[in-house]
């Protein structure tokens, strides 16, 4: 006498098998899509405290002055550059042929500023940016004027480790602020979370990220 477990698979149970497959891939995709674009957003945010440690560990080591810019004035999809701008009695605080020594790109999914949904333009705690305003659109970051608010979309390092502001003005840098006056935070979003990455006036950065649960900005 033949089995059941003699006849095999039958073409029924294969189906049902398959149907199952569909239906779990069908819950589950939409799932890992979106840890995978959280985990870019993380990693975005990491590259821009990153640039900013790159930055100042190259303005001390070389005692030249270096520039982190967020070029394209935060344009989507413009690179960050850590700039080499020579030494602090000749920099001119622009970006010239053969500086660049690093660039930092940010994923498509990821944008400048915050989410509507999320922080709304709300500033990290201890974010030191006096340009408020500019949060919802990715910097809280200013130049030396102060008074008024310009927003910037750069920061200076001098040999000391410290961030200044500057003022740019033609091929120099104007005016340079003051050391403890060079803070501000770098904000960014993929609208399921947003990041706040907060350099101190010290120049330590440390990355935020807005919790939905709570309605405010963690470690």
């Amino acid at each position: 006498m033949t089995t059941r477990r003699e006849q095999g698979i039958t073409l029924l149970e294969i189906a049902v098998v398959v149907a199952f497959i569909g239906v779990m891939s069908s819950i589950a995709m939409p799932a890992l899509d979106g840890l995978f674009t959280d985990q870019r957003a993380k990693g975005a945010a990491r590259s821009v405290s990153d640039a900013f440690s790159l930055g100042r560990a190259e303005a001390i080591r070389t005692g030249n002055t270096h520039l982190v810019v967020f070029q394209g004035a935060l344009s989507s999809g413009a690179p960050i550059a850590i700039v080499n701008d020579g030494a602090p009695d000749s920099s001119n605080c622009s970006v010239d042929p053969g500086e660049v020594v690093h660039t930092v790109g940010a994923p498509a999914d990821v944008s400048w500023g915050t989410s509507t949904g999320l922080s709304n333009g709300t500033a990290a705690p201890d974010d030191p940016g006096m340009a408020s305003s500019g949060v919802a659109t990715g910097s809280s970051f200013t130049d030396a004027s102060l008074v008024p608010v310009n927003l910037a979309n750069w920061v200076l390092f001098e040999p000391d480790g410290l961030p200044r502001l500057f003022t740019p003005n033609g091929s120099n840098c104007g005016a340079v602020g003051l050391a403890g006056q060079g803070g501000g935070s770098i904000y960014l979003t993929n609208t399921r979370r947003d990041y706040a990455i907060v350099l101190s006036p010290l120049g330590t950065s440390r990355v935020h990220v807005w919790d939905s649960q709570l309605d405010t900005w963690r470690n």
